[in-house]
């Protein structure tokens, strides 16, 4: 009986550890306030304070009309340059997921707002620990160069991250989650029940 306990428990405890890897979180970009000019916080303030690693994503919402969000690089972040970018998003709510490790350069669609009223944000994505899982490292820059502008070396962080392609970008897009400013994704709520269903079954056994 106690060792059938005891497995029991060992089952819950795995469960529970595989779960700790796999949780991924929301973060809502400038909490209540949003994505808009002239923030209380400013946003790589607001960056510093949390730790985001692959699999989150990124909840922005703006204006509908008068915002949107570009994700360019370095060089057009630092000039808010908006007349090109490797994802555009619209339409006044947008999710961006991680998937890869490394810098993410964000500024407003609105020039002004950018260069004006600090709509800019940059966010460092922690490193994968399972080496095995990453690429080896790439002197190429982390996107494709837009149309139009000249490719430019990567920062030194970056040669540490595989290139992601546009159709990765694309499937970084994806609807964006409801109520709360951080919290887990729903994808591992149901492995979080059999978790606990587990321990209690062993503290009853």
């Amino acid at each position: 009986m106690a060792g059938s306990r005891f497995g029991v428990l060992l089952v819950g405890v795995l469960i529970g550890a595989w779960l700790s890897s796999c949780m991924a979180y929301d973060f809502y970009v400038g909490d209540r306030h949003g994505w808009s000019p002239n923030p209380s916080e400013p946003f790589n303030n607001w960056a510093s304070r949390n730790r985001f690693q692959v699999k989150d994503k990124l909840v922005f919402n703006y204006e509908t009309e008068h915002d949107s969000v570009l994700l360019v690089s370095k060089e057009q972040h630092d000039s808010c340059n908006t007349t090109s970018s490797y994802l555009k998003l619209e339409g006044g709510h947008s999710t961006f997921a991680f998937s890869r490790s490394g810098p993410f350069y964000f500024i407003s669609g609105n020039s002004t707002r950018c260069k004006d009223n600090g709509e800019k944000l940059i966010v460092i994505v922690m490193a994968i620990r399972d080496k095995s899982k990453v690429s080896p490292p790439s002197s190429h820059p982390i996107f494709p160069p837009p149309s139009g502008v000249p490719p430019s070396p990567a920062p030194e962080i970056t040669r540490e991250s595989p290139s992601i392609s546009p159709s990765e970008i694309e499937h970084s897009i994806s609807k964006p989650p409801q109520h709360s400013s951080s919290h887990f994704s729903s994808d591992y709520s149901l492995g979080l029940v059999v978790s606990l269903l587990v321990i209690g079954l062993s503290v009853r056994f």
